[in-house]
């Protein structure tokens, strides 16, 4: 989809999933490197198990579907080599620090004066401006300050991190997303971007709303471990975890009846446990004694079958329960292998062949998926020379002529204004792709049914506000219409299909086979609309044995591996806060929309988009697969540890729960926590001036450090570390990011009044593109609010016809 767009990519470890992203979406993405090679080639594991540049796992996982070539960017000629590059480029991605690569020539300033059309994206921690701009933060500092870790763990231990980067996933994702918006804006305006990308800000986006529901309410929660609410999430199995929630409800009541059902067979549901009423069924009215007998029951159940047993019986009765998954049992998963989801590559230094996930999407136009091995050092100098400077003109790539453009200037309505998006299904991750493009200024209509509505409007509902008083449904869905139509009726369909072509794309998150019953599935719709572009977003996607298994986020991700990567080793798996599949596949489902959108701007060409949920989990998660697929072992929860860096932990402060992280990637860093800690004799040893002596005394460093952070504030430290060249971050909870002063610097909170709840807080995405900054006008809408209009303005019925569908029951 992106086949004629140049990537340039000079990004550290925390971007390098973003140009991965581009290039299996098609773009030619060239990493460059210093010479000697770039850092991660020297760090471990290694292929083999030998270190070498050309065998280190996370480099091979990280960067395929990449050229590479070396570049001395401290050199004149270095220089002179990349500006004849930038000067033909479409993107060029960075992660350095705000205004260092301007310090030595070669940043945005200078090369987009060189080159009008090109997008430049910065990823950092905290965007390029405002009070924090300049403090540095790894993934532990960026989920502390973010928000997740604060709600992630234990309440009788430290927060938590997921072991591997879940906060790099986000942020590439996202800025794969603003570049494909900031090249769809280009062919308007035939003028390139700033995308201006703040990890943290896109870290917020795993508390899906929460910061807002805690505005409304005040009421902040606290770490619960493996609980949500009062009641268990995460059970022991056998020989392993599951995730199976013990929540009530409508959606709940089915799946708590089946595995009683199952439990009797196996004689282990007692009498009263059969008994219940699994429709009335509500936790919060259990007391606790009552609650922990019907925790023992089916904790009981659970601890006497392996995770396959309980998975097998799930699939088999359509229970809401999940194995905790490591890399080896994705490697060898049904569904993910019937959908070819692994592909083979050679390491760089072809010593083996390992697996990698493949594709991020599936799509009916030409395959999208992983299209080459990592680069060895310098492997395509000449290659990419040759190819790039052939005759091309400067920033030609990808885009007519911009003196063919009308050169349009810069417009707060957003980049996709006048595109226009139809939404069916429930949840989170459908709405939550489609709001990043009704920020950006598409008009988004949501079909819903006031027979089956969206299950997210019956969470945590205002009483006395029916099925218009949920504030997650609100605060996920802003710059929204809805049309509220009945669609058992035929003449509903008929609509929904009108509306279809009216629409650019329609974007859809039901179970697999409801599209197909409803007759508004792909090969339907596209017999009307040949250039239809259409995204179906699902737990396990379209295919596949188990594409109908029944779950929600928590069971994605745990069947994705990420509930398996946190936590503590000698305890529990967790998962990050929430459910981070439902935060994390959103912003991959709208990359893919977005450059599908582009391409059918250049080709005309529609295409059908099949995201799996648990897959865009397990493609973040690559470097698992990787390292599971060269050394047969699957890496583990840590804690907060990590293998590149100690200390790395997060430790206590004064005050009640609070917290402060701190990470060590170097020597440097030591030295300088060492001065702040007044260097003690203990820290003067030898044995810890080396990243390998202080990783082999990790846990004496950690209650070393949480002696001396114990009796500091915890704001007034992170200020101190930061200003001393040490990676800190507060451990901010809901309270604390409403005060962040770099958070309302960039303006990421917006008030907006709500007729029945009053002013609510809603967020905005992590990214701003210098030329369009977007922008959210109004709450979630009431269901069926935009009916009539919808019917008798978009639609053209008259009144009266509009009345009948109403008085018929077809329309609400």
């Amino acid at each position: 989809m992106l086949e004629s767009v140049r990537v340039l990519d000079l990004t550290d470890e925390p971007g390098f999933l973003a140009g991965k992203i581009l290039g299996d979406l098609g773009a030619d993405v060239v990493k460059v490197e210093p010479p000697g090679g770039h850092r991660v080639r020297s760090s471990g594991p290694f292929s083999g198990g030998a270190p070498g540049s050309e065998r280190s796992l996370l480099w091979a996982a990280s960067n395929t579907s990449k050229r590479g070539i070396v570049l001395d960017l401290a050199s004149d000629l270095g220089r002179a080599d990349f500006f004849k590059l930038a000067d033909v480029a479409d993107v060029l991605l960075e992660t350095a620090r705000p205004g260092a690569l301007d310090a030595v020539g070669v940043g945005a300033k200078v090369l987009r004066r060189r080159n009008p059309r090109l997008v430049y994206c910065a990823i950092t921690p905290f965007g390029q401006t405002g009070p924090r701009a300049q403090f540095q933060g790894g993934d532990l500092v960026v989920v502390a300050m973010g928000g997740n870790a604060a709600m992630t763990g234990d309440p009788d231990r430290p927060p938590l991190r997921c072991t591997f980067p879940t906060s790099h996933y986000h942020a590439c994702a996202e800025a794969a997303l603003a570049v494909v918006m900031a090249l769809w804006n280009r062919e308007r305006t035939g003028q390139g971007d700033f995308v201006d990308v703040s990890m943290q800000e896109c870290q917020l986006g795993t508390l899906l709303s929460a910061v807002g529901q805690y505005a409304l309410h005040g009421r902040p929660p606290r770490r619960t471990g493996a609980r949500i609410g009062r009641t268990r999430e995460i059970w022991p199995a056998k020989d392993g975890f599951v995730s199976f929630g013990l929540r009530g409800g409508p959606a709940r009541a089915a799946n708590l009846a089946a595995t009683v059902e199952c439990m009797a067979e196996c004689g282990m549901a007692p009498e009263w446990l059969r008994a219940m009423d699994w429709a009335r069924y509500d936790p919060a009215s259990l007391s606790d004694p009552e609650l922990a007998r019907l925790e023992e029951a089916f904790g009981a159940f659970f601890r006497t079958k392996t995770m396959r047993e309980l998975y097998t019986e799930a699939l088999r009765r359509r229970i809401l329960l999940a194995p905790c998954n490591d890399a080896r049992e994705l490697l060898e998963h049904p569904q993910l292998r019937a959908r070819s989801f692994f592909t083979e590559l050679e390491i760089a230094d072809e010593s083996a062949r390992l697996e990698h996930p493949a594709f991020f999407v599936r799509s009916s136009a030409p395959e999208l998926r992983v299209r080459r091995r990592a680069p060895r050092l310098g492997e395509h100098q000449l290659e990419v020379a040759q190819e790039w400077l052939a005759g091309r003109p400067r920033g030609a790539a990808g885009c007519e002529d911009s003196s063919e453009l009308g050169g349009e200037p810069k417009t707060r309505a957003g980049v996709f204004a006048g595109t226009k998006i139809l939404e069916l299904g429930a949840g989170a991750a459908g709405p939550v792709a489609t709001r990043y493009f009704a920020e950006q200024g598409a008009e988004v209509i949501r079909v819903e049914s006031r027979e089956r509505p969206d299950f997210l409007r019956l969470l945590h509902s205002t009483p006395g506000m029916g099925l218009d008083g949920s504030p997650m449904f609100i605060l996920l869905n802003p710059n929204k219409r809805s049309v509220a139509l009945n669609l058992t009726h035929p003449e509903a369909i008929a609509l929904v299909k009108r509306l279809v072509g009216w629409a650019d794309a329609v974007v859809e998150n039901f179970a697999p086979g409801v599209m197909e019953r409803l007759g508004l599935d792909y090969e339907v719709l596209r017999a009307e609309r040949p250039d239809l572009v259409m995204v179906s977003s699902s737990l396990f996607g379209q295919t596949g044995p188990q594409r109908k298994y029944p779950g929600f986020g928590g069971q994605g991700s745990a069947i994705a591996g990420f509930n398996h990567l946190t936590g503590w080793p000698d305890r529990e798996a967790h998962g990050p806060w929430a459910t981070i599949t439902d935060s994390l596949a959103p912003r991959f489902t709208a990359a893919a929309l977005a450059s599908a959108l582009l391409e059918r701007r250049r080709t005309g060409r529609g295409q059908h988009l099949d995201v799996s949920q648990i897959e865009v989990g397990v493609y973040a998660l690559c470097e698992t697969i990787v390292q599971c697929s060269a050394t047969g072992a699957s890496p583990c929860r840590a804690g907060n540890h990590d293998g590149r860096a100690a200390p790395h932990a997060i430790y206590p402060c004064r005050g009640d729960d609070r917290w402060i992280a701190i990470s060590v990637r170097d020597d440097d860093a030591w030295r300088a926590l060492r001065a702040a800690l007044g260097d003690p004799p203990w820290a003067r040893e030898s044995g810890l001036n080396t990243l390998a002596g202080r990783l082999a005394r990790q846990e004496e460093l950690d209650l070393r450090i949480a002696s001396w952070t114990r009796e500091r504030e915890a704001e007034s430290l992170m200020n101190e570390l930061q200003a001393a060249g040490v990676e800190a971050g507060v451990v901010q909870d809901f309270r604390d990011l409403l005060g962040d002063p770099q958070l309302a610097h960039r303006q990421h909170f917006v008030r907006i009044a709500h007729p029945g709840l009053g002013e609510l807080v809603f967020e905005r995405a992590g990214f701003r593109l210098s030329e369009s900054p977007g922008a959210l006008s109004s709450p979630g809408p009431d269901l069926g609010a935009d009916t009539t209009f919808i019917l008798t303005g978009l639609l053209g019925l008259s009144g009266k016809e509009a009345a009948k569908l109403v008085a018929d029951g077809i329309a609400t």
